[in-house]
């Protein structure tokens, strides 16, 4: 593939297209003092043409007034406008690149430290709940094309991607949708609640039983599904959100999540990228409530997320949108990779296990795992 080229693979289980396209006919690149208008602009520009593109975690948190770190490395929103895409073979060439094992930068010491005061902030009654992360860094000599085709592989997600530029590349190997807007209804699935997958095939189903019936767990969905009911009622018609479900699962290469499904009719009034926008950043990936949970993660986290937990997707020449949550997603800027990983910490949140968590999110990401 060439630069400024991107590439979505689904699964089975997702609606996510198989859909790569090459050679925008115009791209927009907005920093974080830039009006989020330029977007809507841009995409009502090209209005009929395939759009993809993505908004880092840190412009989300900013439209919220939230206080955010900048990062220097991408943009922190970026779209192409293409003539024309391709529906592709989910399955191709296989390869068999080598990178570096994952490293987390912080201290295990920070990180205990920071949980701590996470539990401290919880306490004084300023959130319920919070997406603390961190990232891991690696080095590898593959070709970005090569290592995605690599970890594709290894991850065969329902929301994955590879966008490359001239400076950096993202392999994004979700699992979690973000929104979708189809003919005016809006859906959104957050995930929330995780355990590993068991080594056999006993051990498995009680890893799931216990995912299954974990009150600490399903607090923590709950308390996203209602944050995600309120984030739609803000875009949709009035009485038209409802929760579809409440609790299911989802079944991945090394973990088990649960997940909610919440859908609305959109305002007739505001257009698809407007209500991305609102909804950015996702409420899984940020907190409850919302902007106070982003300014204690700029407190805690002392480097930006940039495209981790934002989100990335594509906009089809019919109008339909669909964005997924941005995690369990590498950057690559030349030999260097930087993988995040976090996980949600609520009252009732264990130290060992959460940070173990954090770890396990990064399992199917490692080289020969």
């Amino acid at each position: 593939m060439s630069n400024n080229s991107v590439l979505f693979l689904g699964n089975d289980q997702s609606d996510w297209g198989n859909i790569s396209a090459k050679n925008p006919v115009d791209q927009v690149s907005l920093s974080l003092n830039d009006s989020p208008e330029l977007l809507n602009n841009f995409v009502k520009k090209h209005n009929g043409k395939f759009m993809a593109g993505f908004i880092s975690y840190e412009y989300g948190a900013k439209q919220l007034a939230a206080p955010v770190h900048n990062s220097e490395i991408i943009p922190a929103v970026h779209f192409c406008a293409f003539d024309s895409f391709e529906k592709v073979n989910g399955a191709f060439l296989s390869s068999s690149e080598k990178w570096d094992t994952f490293n987390p930068v912080i201290s295990r010491a920070e990180y205990d430290s920071n949980f701590n005061k996470i539990k401290n902030h919880i306490r004084a009654g300023d959130f319920y709940q919070i997406n603390y992360t961190h990232p891991l860094k690696s080095k590898t000599d593959a070709t970005p094309e090569n290592l995605f085709s690599t970890l594709r592989q290894k991850n065969q997600v329902g929301y994955s991607v590879f966008m490359e530029h001239e400076d950096w590349a993202i392999h994004s190997l979700s699992p979690e949708q973000f929104i979708k807007i189809e003919n005016g209804i809006i859906t959104t699935k957050p995930i929330k609640g995780t355990l590993p997958r068991g080594e056999s095939q006993k051990k498995d189903g009680q890893n799931l039983d216990a995912l299954l019936n974990s009150e600490k767990e399903q607090a923590e969905l709950y308390m996203i599904i209602d944050l995600l009911r309120n984030d739609l009622g803000k875009v949709c018609k009035t009485a038209s959100v409802q929760v579809l479900e409440s609790k299911s699962i989802q079944k991945l290469e090394k973990v088990f999540h649960t997940y909610g499904v919440i859908q609305g009719t959109l305002k007739s009034n505001l257009h698809p990228i407007e209500a991305l926008l609102s909804m950015s950043p996702g409420g899984s990936i940020s907190g409850c409530p919302k902007k106070r949970a982003c300014e204690i993660i700029h407190e805690l986290e002392p480097l930006a997320r940039g495209i981790y937990t934002g989100t990335i997707g594509y906009i089809l020449p019919n109008g339909t949108l669909n964005f997924n949550i941005a995690i369990r997603t590498i950057l690559q800027q030349g030999k260097d990779l930087t993988l995040g990983v976090g996980g949600g910490i609520t009252i009732d949140s264990n130290i060992e296990d959460e940070y173990y968590e954090t770890l396990v999110k990064a399992a199917s990401l490692q080289p020969n795992i």
